[in-house]
C-alpha cells in the first residue's frame, strides 16, 4: 500500500523543497577577500539528531528503529561527513522504514494519535486535524512553513484518505511526507542578506544553535527567538548558547565533540591480542572511551577550568577494567570510582590514558610513531604527509641473538632520507609513552626484557618522560590554539580555509582570554562571525 503512493510523496517533498544558492564561489576570490566565511550548506541529521527530533515530535514512549544510516566521520568529524552527505538508495529505504515503523506505534493506539493530534481524527478535512499537520510541520521542518507547503499536504492526506477509504491512513501518509522531506532529514541552510553581510537566517540559526549544543531541534524558547529576530545579533546567540550549555543534553553532545577529536568511539572494537595482554576483557575497550570521557566532563562542567589541566591532572576515574591496567587494588565490578592518581611520575592526563595509548598502538606492541602522529595532528594541528609511494615502511628485523628495542629499530629506520623528515616529527613525541605498553599498562622493561627509554627531544625541548610530554603540550600555545580551531571546524562542519582566518584567530583569542575554559569557548565560537556569516553562494539548489 505504501509504495502506491511513493510518486504522490516525491512529488509532494519536490514541491515542498526550499530553494538556495549552494555552491562554490570561486576559491581565489575567498581567499583574497579578509573575511570569507564558508557558504550555507545541508548537513544530514546524524543518528543522535534524527532519534532526538522524532521525540521531540512523538514523545515517549517511543521504540527507536534500530536499522538507520551509519554515522561516517571525515576529517575527525561525523558533523563535517554529516555536510557532506547525501541519501543513497539504500539509506532513504531505511529512513522510509524507520518513519513508518515510528509512525505505527503512534496510529496503533487511536488514544496516543487523538492526544498528539489534540482531537479525533474523524475527517482529514476537519480544522483540528488542518491545524496540526501546519504546526507539525512547523516543528519538524524546524521553521514556519508556506500555504504552498501546507496545502499539498492537505491535497495528499485528502487523496489518501479516499482511496483507502481510511481518514487516519490519510493523515499518517501526510505526516510520513513530512518526515520523509530533506527539510526534516536535513538541516537546512540558505542564509539571508543582512545589514552587516550574508548571514543565517534566524531559524537557521535557532537550529545550529540546538543541534551543536543538544543535538535535538530548537526547543518553545529557541524558536520563539527566532520568530522575534532575537538571533540576528550575537547577544541573543550568545544569551540562548548559555542557557542551553546549562541542559543536561549539553553534557552529551560536547562530550560527542570530544569523542570524535580524539578518536575514542575506536576503542569500542579495541582490538589485541589476548595472549599477550591479561588484562583484557570483553568490556576494557569502552572502558577506556568513557574513562576519557569522564575526565572531559568533570573539567568542563564539574570544574569548569582550564582545559590545558586534562593534560597534567591526576584525576580521573576507575573501574574493575581499568584497575587492572592501572595495577589498582580494591576496585571491582563495572561501577566508577573517582581516584586521583599517585604522584609518582607515571601518569597524569589524557596523553597516559589507556585509552590514548592503546588506541595508538599496535595489536601487540606499542608505536611511537602512531602515538606522536596522533599528537603532531590532532594535538598541534600539523600536517603529515602520508609515506611516499613505494617507500617499504616495515621495520627492519633484530638481527638473531640480538634483541633489540623498538626505539633502535625506528632509529635504524629514520637514518632513511625518504622516512626521516616524517618520522622525525612523530617519533620524539612517541618515544616519551615507551613506558606504556600497547594497552597502557605501565613498564620498566619492554617484551625482550630491555629497558625503555622513554627520554626524548621534541621540537628542540629536552623530555624526560611521560609526564614532561603532557606538561610540555599543556604548556604550548599551539595545542590551545589547535582545540579551538578543531571546535570551530567541527561547529561549522567544515575545516578552517584561507577566509577563516581571522575568525578562528579572533576564537582562539578568546579562549586564551579566558583562561582556556571550554564553556567560553563555546560561547566565543556562537557569537564569531565565522560562525553567524556565511558566504553568498552562487550555484543553486533544491533539496
Amino acid at each position: 500500500m505504501r509504495q502506491a503512493f511513493a510518486p504522490l510523496l516525491c512529488a509532494l517533498v519536490g514541491l515542498a523543497s526550499c530553494v538556495g544558492m549552494i555552491g562554490d564561489s570561486g576559491d581565489e576570490r575567498a581567499a583574497a577577500a579578509a573575511f570569507a566565511p564558508a557558504e550555507p550548506t545541508l548537513h544530514r541529521l546524524t543518528r543522535p539528531q534524527i532519534q532526538n527530533a522524532w521525540l521531540d515530535l512523538f514523545g515517549k514512549p517511543l521504540t527507536m528503529p534500530a536499522d538507520l544510516p551509519v554515522d561516517d566521520v571525515l576529517y575527525g568529524f561525523s558533523s563535517i561527513s554529516a555536510a557532506r552527505s547525501t541519501i543513497a538508495p539504500v539509506d532513504a529505504e531505511k529512513y522510509e522504514n524507520a518513519t513508518y515503523a515510528l509512525l505505527d506505534q503512534i496510529f496503533a493506539d487511536p488514544a496516543r494519535r487523538d492526544a498528539l493530534v489534540g482531537c479525533p481524527v474523524t475527517a482529514v478535512g476537519e480544522p483540528c486535524v488542518k491545524d496540526f499537520v501546519a504546526s507539525f510541520t512547523t516543528r519538524a521542518w524546524r521553521r514556519p512553513v508556506s500555504e504552498e507547503e501546507v496545502t499539498s499536504l492537505h491535497v495528499l492526506s485528502a487523496k489518501v484518505a479516499t482511496d483507502l477509504e481510511d481518514e487516519a491512513q490519510g493523515l499518517k501518509f501526510a505526516l510520513a511526507a513530512v518526515l520523509l522531506s530533506p527539510h526534516f532529514l536535513f538541516r537546512v541552510e540558505v542564509g539571508e542578506p543582512g545589514d552587516e553581510g550574508y548571514r543565517y537566517t534566524g531559524w537557521e540559526m535557532a537550529s545550529r544553535l540546538s543541534f551543536l549544543l543538544l543535538d535535538a531541534p530548537p526547543d518553545d524558547t529557541l524558536r520563539e527567538a527566532a520568530r522575534r529576530g532575537e538571533l540576528a545579533t550575537a547577544e541573543g546567540v550568545q544569551a540562548q548558547a548559555s542557557r542551553l550549555l546549562d541542559d543536561p543534553r549539553a553534557r552529551v553532545t560536547l562530550t560527542r565533540f570530544f569523542r570524535d577529536f580524539m578518536n575514542i568511539g575506536k576503542l569500542d572494537a579495541l582490538d589485541k591480542q589476548p595472549d599477550k595482554f591479561p588484562q583484557l576483557s570483553a568490556t576494557l575497550g569502552p572502558s577506556m572511551r568513557i574513562e576519557m570521557e569522564r575526565m572531559f566532563e568533570n573539567n568542563v562542567f564539574e570544574k569548569e577550568g582550564d582545559f590545558r589541566d586534562m593534560f597534567t591532572t591526576r584525576d580521573t576515574y576507575v573501574n574493575e577494567d581499568l584497575a587492572r591496567v592501572y595495577g589498582i587494588e580494591g576496585i571491582t565490578g563495572p561501577e566508577w570510582t573517582p581516584v586521583t592518581l599517585p604522584d609518582d611520575g607515571r601518569r597524569a592526563g589524557i596523553l597516559t590514558t589507556p585509552g590514548f595509548l592503546a588506541l595508538n598502538a599496535h595489536k601487540t606492541q606499542t608505536s611511537p610513531t602512531h602515538r606522536g602522529r596522533f599528537v603532531r595532528l590532532n594535538m598541534f594541528c600539523q600536517d603529515i604527509p602520508p609515506p611516499p609511494p613505494g617507500i617499504n615502511t616495515t621495520l627492519p628485523e633484530a638481527e638473531p641473538g640480538k634483541p633489540t628495542t623498538l626505539r633502535q629499530r625506528l632509529d635504524e629506520h629514520r637514518t632513511n632520507p625518504e622516512c626521516a623528515g616524517c618520522h622525525e616529527q612523530m617519533d620524539p613525541i612517541g618515544f616519551a609513552f615507551e613506558k606504556y605498553d600497547a594497552i597502557g599498562v605501565y613498564r620498566e622493561t619492554d617484551e625482550n626484557g630491555l629497558t625503555v627509554d622513554s627520554t626524548t627531544v621534541v621540537d628542540g625541548h629536552p623530555v624526560a618522560g611521560p609526564i614532561d610530554m603532557a606538561e610540555l603540550a599543556a604548556s604550548l600555545p599551539e595545542v590551545g590554539a589547535c582545540i579551538a580551531r578543531r571546535f570551530y571546524e567541527h561547529a561549522g562542519a567544515h575545516l578552517a580555509g584561507k577566509g577563516d582566518k581571522n575568525s578562528v584567530e579572533e576564537l582562539v583569542a578568546d579562549f586564551v582570554a579566558s583562561d582556556y575554559r571550554f564553556k567560553d569557548l563555546v560561547l566565543g565560537l556562537v557569537t564569531n562571525d565565522g560562525y553567524r556569516y556565511a558566504s553568498k553562494p552562487s550555484q543553486e539548489v533544491k533539496p
